[in-house]
């Protein structure tokens, strides 16, 4: 019994220590982080995925463009950047060439709604080069099947 009671008692002891250690420590460890700050014109990227092999412009590719359109209206000091990229499935040149006819199809689909000034758009390719995601040859990656949209 003596053993049993002498257990609790190393228990109590430590227990009331880790307390009132506990209750000194200041409050900075508990609180919450503020909020990341709100997007800026200096901050924003939008992107618009395409299928393998396509610059056909999907319905979400349409939402994202909507949505720069709306970002962009009215600021004539905006400038947006389009780049085109690839996969790296197919030839190195097929990749260049798909990666510039995705960058003109999201410029001309920028350029339609009727919000951008042509003159702030500038655009731009990259082919295979410049990846988001790490892939060896001829290995499909829809996070490099991307148009890139960058307004400052």
């Amino acid at each position: 019994m003596f053993q049993s009671s002498k257990s609790w008692g190393c228990i109590a002891v430590v227990a009331s220590v880790m307390f009132l250690s506990a209750c000194g420590m200041d409050n900075q460890h508990l609180t919450s982080s503020p909020p990341p700050p709100p997007a800026t014109a200096q901050a924003s990227a939008y992107q618009v995925v395409f299928d393998p092999g396509s610059y056909t412009i999907n319905l979400a590719g349409q939402r994202a463009i909507g949505d720069v359109a709306t970002f962009v209206n009215g600021n004539n000091k905006a400038l947006v950047t389009i780049v085109g990229r690839t996969d790296a499935t197919g030839s190195a040149e097929a990749n260049v060439q798909l990666s510039k006819e995705r960058a003109m199809a999201v410029r001309d689909a920028l350029v339609a709604t009727g919000k951008i000034d042509p003159t702030h758009i500038d655009s731009t390719w990259t082919g295979e080069e410049l990846q988001d995601v790490g892939t060896n040859n001829g290995v499909p990656e829809s996070g490099n099947r991307v148009t890139d949209i960058y307004i400052q």
